[in-house]
């Protein structure tokens, strides 16, 4: 308790909170622009639902959708989940959001779609483990399981996530007409994981 009321501490635990949030979203969102946007290929999450909205539509972009599909999780969860874990949650979606807009512009490399599902997969798994090391999550479905827990507890938050995460990667492979988009997903799921 007593290493807590030292200002220094706290002003490093503060540094650690949000560098590990921002780096964290930096290395998402260039794994998913650099491996698996260019190749279709879904995370899963609100960012896959605004991978495909934005496909659907033909307007927006990711970074935006996405922003945009969050504001009514983030009323709906304020109460429910906490300071720290709302606020950090809100820094990790808003730069999530901004990193998505930012490294789209960079050229991605040409690569084969497996390998496009396993770096993709890994970079954004990496990403995620920082965040959720710092005690916050991206926003969007981290918030629709948390919520879905506080409900149905006697669901694992493992299982919900991946119940969510799997009917975004279902619907992959119907709005791009490809199930080969649908399993690669899978893959990169399961990498991310």
């Amino acid at each position: 308790m007593e290493r807590f009321r030292n200002p220094r501490n706290r002003v490093w635990a503060g540094i650690r909170f949000f560098g590990l949030i921002l780096l964290g979203s930096a290395i998402f969102s260039l794994g998913f622009d650099l491996f698996l946007e260019p190749n279709r290929i879904n995370t899963g999450g609100l960012t896959g639902v605004a991978q495909l909205l934005t496909s659907l539509l033909h307007w927006g972009s990711i970074g935006l959708i996405s922003a945009i599909l969050n504001v009514p999780l983030f009323l709906l969860g304020y109460r429910k989940l906490g300071g720290k874990f709302f606020f950090g949650s809100l820094l990790g979606m808003l730069a999530v959001s901004l990193f998505l807009e930012l490294f789209s512009h960079i050229p991605a490399p040409e690569t084969e779609t497996l390998l496009g599902a396993l770096y993709g997969g890994l970079m954004t798994g990496v990403g995620l483990g920082l965040v959720f090391l710092s005690g916050a999550s991206t926003g969007g479905s981290d918030i629709v399981t948390r919520l879905l827990k506080k409900r149905f507890r006697g669901l694992g938050l493992g299982k919900l996530t991946l119940a969510v995460d799997l009917t975004v990667v279902t619907l992959t492979g119907i709005v791009f007409r490809d199930v080969n988009k649908a399993l690669y997903s899978a893959v990169t799921l399961y990498v991310s994981s």
